[in-house]
């Protein structure tokens, strides 16, 4: 019976893994999450289809790796979701989560409506939005902020746009350059980004020279917690290793 249980598992399990990376690459801008998500997921329906000639050690060794990576993900939202920001930091970074032809996409828009509710909260500070134009995109991640937020009250003034990154790092490393003119030695920033990846985010901001780092996350839609909880693990952990 138990072994029974654990071959629907499987091949449940890993149906739903397949529909939620496809579904997500449908409703957002692809990544490597979402490939990664559909992957596993073809890997433990595999599992389940041709369970009864696996060794019971593979099983086993499938069953404690989903749970560990599933208790990593789960940390990394859990932990991402506890904002320390002061809001009175000098700079506020908003980094780029794609957009839709020239409109930013719902994970886009979650971090800009916390964005736009720290500024007003703090009028004397000013904020970098980043990211420059990926595929699908008809203009640069930083200009789609802009113009939301200058749609939503905040004055183009305060408003500093980052247009050459295209991943983390470069967004604080061309942020920081462009802060140096304006702030001096004063550097205390918060950064807004997704829960999930608040952690690496805030480490590469140290990294980059930023002394003093604070947090403000925006929520992840369900359907891409998976897609970017995979992502944002093995980032991470290339992140940890390699730097």
């Amino acid at each position: 019976m138990r072994k029974r249980i654990a071959k629907y598992g499987f091949i449940i399990g890993g149906s739903l893994l397949i529909v939620n990376g496809v579904a997500a690459a449908f409703m957002s801008n692809l990544h490597a999450g979402m490939i990664f998500t559909a992957a596993l997921g073809a890997i433990l329906l595999a599992m389940g289809i041709f369970f009864n000639r696996l060794p019971g050690w593979a099983v086993a060794a499938a069953a404690v790796c989903l749970c560990a990576a599933g208790i990593s993900v789960a940390s990394l939202f859990v932990v991402g979701s506890v904002d320390n920001v002061t809001y009175d930091e000098k700079a506020l970074i908003v980094l780029g989560a794609g957009v839709d032809g020239e409109l930013p996409t719902r994970t886009l828009s979650s971090r800009l409506e916390k964005a736009v509710e720290y500024l007003k909260r703090n009028p004397g500070c000013v904020v970098v939005v980043t990211g420059g134009r990926g595929p699908g995109e008809d203009i640069t991640e930083a200009l789609a902020m802009e113009r939301y937020l200058v749609e939503n009250g905040i004055s183009p003034d305060r408003i500093i746009k980052e247009e050459l990154s295209t991943g983390t790092a470069e967004n604080f490393q061309n942020a920081k350059a462009l802060l140096d003119s304006h702030l001096g030695e004063d550097l205390r920033v918060a950064v807004i980004t997704g829960d999930y990846h608040i952690i690496r985010a805030c480490m590469i901001a140290k990294e980059t020279g930023f002394a003093s780092v604070t947090h403000l996350s925006a929520d992840t839609q369900a359907y891409m917690i998976l897609p970017c909880g995979l992502r944002e693990l093995l980032a991470l952990a290339k992140q940890i290793i390699i730097g």
